[in-house]
């Protein structure tokens, strides 16, 4: 009881956020951009904390979610709306190819089979004169619901920030279901799923699926947000941040995602210039200390704040 109160209350204090820094848009930008990372990284969360699948290009189906929806809204004039869900369904299409060879590979192998899709699948943009190639795709529109114009960084934050916890209460519930206790069995050990009846090739290629579509999600709000996208956005450096922040924020963990989001692109920022041009190096030197005292990445920092809370109770069961 005590943790939901806790997480009711941070996500009140976080919807004051915005009358907070009304007078520094520029941070609410970047935390924009962090959620619409928590998007992506919760996807592979799924992916490689839950059912035990590494990739290295998940970026390329936030490509294909973000590039899908634009193409949609610019060329064809979709509503905006529909532009986000089609991109992604598309990119969950994608990932439900990409999930067959996956069967036939895991670990290294499997890493160096999606490193190499993210960069096919981004040269190819770079090929395709509807996507812009080489030049990119300019003046997407901003999101409109109901006529509503989702242009300033406040009302985007609001936005994603409603799209990020319905994402965290559906993974939630998946979690808890048959289907998610199937990824933890497989992930754990996949003869002893395969004894247990489970279909891991089933369970292999919906981890997939749902990965890339989150993926697909976060890449049409990315789209919808900068207004323009370049195939140089979405390349292996992008996928090898997103896999960083899975591991910071805690692989297998539902708060993981958001709070190692928040930690690589937000804190930065705050401490000026000169500490944003050292953010590779801070980074690195943060997933070291993270691996080597936080074995749960930074969600560890809410179970010992969980197990604190708990005490009193245990002391008086005693």
């Amino acid at each position: 009881m005590k943790k939901k109160i806790i997480i009711s209350s941070l996500i009140i204090l976080a919807l004051f956020i915005p009358l907070i820094l009304k007078e520094k848009p520029s941070i609410i930008g970047y935390i924009n951009l962090a959620i619409i990372y928590a998007i992506s990284v919760a996807g592979l969360n799924l992916l490689l904390g839950i059912a035990g699948q590494i990739s290295l290009g998940h970026a390329a189906f936030m490509a294909i979610g973000g590039y899908t929806s634009a193409i949609l809204v610019v060329k064809l004039h979709f509503p905006s709306l529909l532009g986000i869900v089609c991109g992604t369904v598309v990119a969950g299409i994608f990932g439900l190819i990409i999930g067959f060879p996956s069967l036939r590979l895991k670990g290294f192998y499997l890493a160096i089979a999606t490193m190499a899709l993210g960069s096919t699948i981004a040269d190819i943009i770079r090929r395709i004169p509807i996507t812009g190639a080489d030049q990119g795709l300019r003046n997407i529109p901003a999101i409109s619901i109901f006529n509503f114009v989702f242009e300033k960084e406040f009302s985007k934050f609001y936005l994603f920030l409603g799209i990020f916890l319905i994402v965290v209460f559906l993974v939630s519930n998946f979690l808890k279901s048959k289907s998610g206790m199937a990824f933890r069995a497989m992930r754990d050990t996949e003869l002893g799923a395969i004894v247990n009846g489970i279909n891991i090739s089933y369970y292999k290629i919906l981890a997939f699926v749902i990965s890339s579509a989150l993926a697909g999600l976060a890449g049409a709000l990315y789209a919808h947000s900068i207004s323009y996208l370049h195939p140089n956005n979405f390349g292996l450096g992008l996928s090898v941040e997103l896999l960083a922040i899975t591991i910071i924020g805690g692989l297998g963990t539902l708060w993981g995602p958001l709070l190692g989001s928040v930690l690589w692109i937000v804190l930065p920022r705050l401490f000026g210039s000169k500490l944003e041009a050292m953010s590779s190096v801070l980074f690195g030197v943060v997933l070291i200390l993270v691996v080597l005292f936080l074995p749960r990445g930074l969600s560890e920092t809410i179970f010992r704040i969980n197990r604190l809370l708990n005490k009193p109770k245990e002391q008086k069961a005693q």
